[in-house]
C-alpha cells in the first residue's frame, strides 16, 4: 500500500475523516477556481485506465519541466519487472543532468541518491534483486539517450515547447508512466507489455505502442498550461530562476517507497489532478488530506513545506494555500501540535505495517525559515558544481 491508498480507506482516511472538519470549505475554493476555465477532455468515450495513463505521462511531462532528474519510478519498475538490470539503472539514473557528475562510488547507486535543499538524501540500501544485464538493455539504453538528447535540444528545463517537441515528448512521457506502473501496482499496460514479452524490438516500436489521441490530449494539456498563465505562475513560486535552471523538486520524497509527492518549486509543494470533474466531495477531500499529509510527514523539514497547492491540470488552474493558512482551516481552529503528532502516530503505524519506515518525531520549524512562499531551489548545490553532502534519511 501507500499514503494514495490508505486515504483511500485506511485507517488513516477514517481518521481525516473524524478530525478534519475544515476540508469543505477548502474543496469549495479548489472547486470554485476549476469553474473558472473550460477544461481538457478526451475525445469521446475512454475507457476507465484511459485517465490513468495521460495523468501518469503529464505527471511525467511536469517533472521534466521542473527538474531534469531521472525517471526515478520508471526505472524501479524496469528493475521490477526484470526487463532491465539494478545496475544498468543506476547507470542510466547518472547520466540526467541533476545527477551528471557523481563520483563513481555514488554513480553505482544514483538512482537512490536524490537532490534536497539541504544537499543530498541517500535512501538507503538499492531496491530489487536482477543484477545481470538483460537482452533489452541496449534498446533501453538508446531509448534514454534519444530522450536526454531531446530534453538538452528541444525541451530545457522550465520551458514549454511548441505542439511538434510536446507531441515527441508526450510518447517517451507516456512510455515512462507505462514502465512505472510497474513499480506503483507490478502490472504494465496490455501493448507495452506484449512488447516486452515478445523482445526484439526498436525505440521506433517502444514509441509506437502509444496510442495517437493520447499523445493529441498530452499536447492539448501542455498547450492549456501554457495559455491559462500556470507555467508563468509555477515560476513565480520558483523566484523567476535564470532560463535553463530548475524550477524546483521533481517526485520528492517524504516517506521512502510510501509516500511521494509530485513537485515541488520554492517552498510550495504542489500535487498533479488530471481529472474533468472537480466537484465530487470524496475525491476532494482525499486531495486536500493527502496535502496536509505530505507536509506533516515531512517530520525533518527536509523540503522546507511553507504552502501546498494543487494543480488542475485540465482546466490549467493552480490552487495553492500558505500551510499555516491550508492547516488551521483544515483543522476548524483545533491546535495544531496535538492534533498532528496525533496523525503521525497513526501514520507511523500505517507505515510500519506496510514494510516502509517511518518518519522521526517532529522538529519545530525554525523562525527564520517560517515565511511564506519563499523561493528554495531543491538543487542549488549541484548547480553551484559542489560535491554532494549525502544525509541517510
Amino acid at each position: 500500500m501507500s499514503l494514495t491508498t490508505q486515504l483511500h480507506g485506511g485507517p488513516l482516511a477514517a481518521w481525516c475523516a473524524a478530525n478534519l472538519p475544515g476540508t469543505e470549505r477548502l474543496a469549495a475554493e479548489v472547486t470554485a477556481a476549476a469553474r473558472r476555465y473550460r477544461p481538457v477532455r478526451p475525445d469521446g468515450q475512454v475507457p476507465a485506465e484511459h485517465w490513468a495513463a495521460i495523468g501518469g505521462a503529464f505527471g511525467q511531462r511536469l517533472a521534466f519541466l521542473v527538474q531534469q532528474s531521472p525517471p526515478y519510478y520508471a526505472l524501479y519498475g524496469l528493475v521490477r519487472a526484470g526487463i532491465a538490470s539494478r545496475p544498468w539503472a543506476d547507470v542510466t539514473a547518472s547520466l540526467f543532468p541533476t545527477h551528471a557528475g557523481l563520483p563513481v562510488e555514488l554513480a553505482a547507486k544514483a538512482l537512490e541518491l536524490r537532490p534536497t535543499p539541504g544537499g543530498w538524501a541517500d535512501l538507503g540500501d538499492p531496491m530489487g534483486t536482477a543484477v545481470l544485464e538483460t537482452p533489452d538493455e541496449a534498446v533501453l539504453s538508446e531509448f534514454f539517450a534519444r530522450l536526454l538528447g531531446y530534453l538538452r535540444d528541444h525541451a530545457p528545463v522550465g520551458q514549454l515547447g511548441g505542439r511538434g517537441v510536446e507531441a515527441g515528448l508526450a510518447r517517451a512521457c507516456a512510455v515512462l508512466s507505462g514502465w512505472e506502473d510497474a513499480y506503483r501496482s507490478a502490472t504494465l499496460p496490455g501493448e507495452l507489455l506484449a512488447l516486452h514479452e515478445r523482445g526484439g524490438y526498436t525505440v521506433e516500436q517502444l514509441r509506437a505502442v502509444i496510442p495517437e489521441h493520447h499523445v493529441t490530449e498530452l499536447v492539448a494539456l501542455a498547450e492549456q498550461m501554457r495559455t491559462t498563465g500556470a507555467l508563468e505562475t509555477l515560476r513565480r513560486s520558483a523566484g523567476d530562476p535564470p532560463p535553463e535552471q530548475p524550477l524546483g523538486t521533481a517526485g520528492p520524497v517524504i516517506v521512502n517507497h510510501w509516500a511521494d509527492g509530485d513537485l515541488i518549486t520554492g517552498r510550495t509543494l504542489w500535487d498533479v489532478k488530471t481529472v474533468v470533474r472537480v466537484d465530487h466531495p470524496d475525491r476532494l477531500a482525499r486531495w486536500l488530506w493527502q496535502l496536509l499529509a505530505y507536509a506533516w510527514l515531512d517530520t525533518a523539514d527536509t523540503w522546507g513545506i511553507r504552502s501546498v497547492g494543487l494543480y488542475l491540470a485540465r482546466h490549467g488552474a493552480l490552487v495553492s494555500w500558505p500551510l499555516t493558512r491550508f492547516t488551521a482551516t483544515i483543522l476548524g481552529g483545533r491546535p495544531e501540535a496535538a492534533v498532528r503528532e496525533e496523525f503521525l502516530t497513526v501514520a507511523a503505524r500505517a507505515v510500519a505495517e506496510e514494510g516502509a519506515e517511518p518518519p522521526g518525531p517532529w522538529r519545530p520549524r525554525p523562525a527564520a525559515q517560517a515565511e511564506e512562499g519563499t523561493a528554495s531551489p531543491a538543487d542549488a548545490g549541484h548547480r553551484r558544481g559542489l560535491l554532494p553532502r549525502l544525509r541517510r534519511r
